[in-house]
């Protein structure tokens, strides 16, 4: 998941400076202080988000993360991932 997430975030970054224009510089301060926070607040628990930082974490997820990500954790699908990532043909129980 967090690899995911930081490739997820090195794209997002790419696309800010190439396709929006934002100088690659001020782009990066901005991701890396809003990763700071987000996860800080997140994680820590250490002050609740804005209003509007939540209405953007929604328009967020319903357009980044699909609603049945959460089966990833499930055993069939473990199996399925780790079956492609050793190039094996199955695995057994």
């Amino acid at each position: 998941v967090a690899c995911m997430i930081g490739q997820l975030l090195k794209d997002a970054l790419h696309e800010t400076v190439h396709t929006a224009g934002v100088p690659e510089e001020a782009a990066k301060a901005m991701l890396f202080g809003h990763v700071q926070i987000a996860l800080t607040n997140t994680l820590r628990g250490s002050n609740p988000f804005s209003d509007a930082c939540l209405i953007a974490m929604d328009y967020g997820r319903e357009s980044i993360v699909k609603d049945d990500w959460k089966k990833i954790f499930r055993d069939d699908e473990l199996d399925r991932v780790i079956t492609k990532m050793l190039k094996l043909e199955k695995i057994e129980r």
